[in-house]
């Protein structure tokens, strides 16, 4: 018995750190992306180019957004309330020159990470709640009824949040700034219910995605981005 208590405590640290993201195993140019990955593209917008490719001898995901938008997304039904650590690596290539953080005629960002969230309805504004229903409606019954959104800005400080500037349902967090070195890999990693809570006021009650995504369309511009090592796992309560 004693082993066998012993054996247990000694399981439950690696059982806990267990990542519950699927790795970036396959995808084009040699084949389709590993399940559950899949695209996230936004209607009406022309898509992003994403492959994967090995950088500095990782496997990488590259977005090439050249007046474009889109990403690759990661489907999760997570229980919200729990401390999960998200951690990835990233870099860019490219600053957008005409980018404006949280404006809709600038509203692009050459790397950003959604984490999208579910709240109960009632917990949102009354006009919030009948654009959501008509939004799911019309456009997409998966609509999450929030979203983290990490990005690396090109004129703000790490730090800066704001709403996006087309629903208040997405909180937008500066990670990176203009001061991050292009071309070089650097790492993040956030408390999402932590952040959820800053951002939203209550721990969320479920985790729903994890979308890596570079967007250029609204400027016009072209940038190229990578993501790497992305790991979500369960923190300390």
């Amino acid at each position: 018995m004693r082993a066998l208590v012993l054996g247990l405590l000694l399981a439950a640290p690696l059982a806990q750190a267990e990542n519950l993201l699927t790795p970036w195993t396959a995808g084009p140019p040699s084949g389709e992306w590993s399940t559950p990955w899949k695209l996230a593209d936004i209607p009406k917008l022309k898509p992003s180019e994403r492959t994967l490719v090995e950088v500095d001898g990782q496997r990488a995901l590259r977005i090439k957004a050249d007046a474009a938008a889109g990403g690759l997304v990661h489907p999760l039904n997570l229980p919200g309330d729990q401390a999960w650590q998200l951690s990835w690596q990233w870099r860019t290539e490219q600053k957008l020159d005409k980018a404006r953080f949280a404006t809709r005629e600038g509203d692009d960002y050459a790397a950003r990470v959604y984490v999208l969230l579910d709240y109960p309805l009632d917990s949102l504004s009354f006009v919030t709640r009948q654009k959501l229903r008509l939004a799911r409606t019309f456009f997409d019954p998966d609509l999450p009824a929030a979203t983290l959104s990490y990005v690396w800005d090109n004129r703000e400080a790490p730090g800066t949040h704001a709403r996006s500037a087309y629903t208040e349902t997405v909180e937008m967090r500066v990670l990176r700034g203009p001061e991050a070195a292009q071309g070089k890999w650097l790492e993040e990693s956030r408390d999402l219910r932590a952040d959820a809570t800053a951002a939203f006021g209550s721990a969320p009650r479920k985790i729903l995605g994890v979308v890596f995504a570079a967007d250029s369309d609204n400027t016009g511009e072209s940038v190229t981005s990578y993501f790497a090592a992305p790991q979500l796992q369960l923190g300390k309560p």
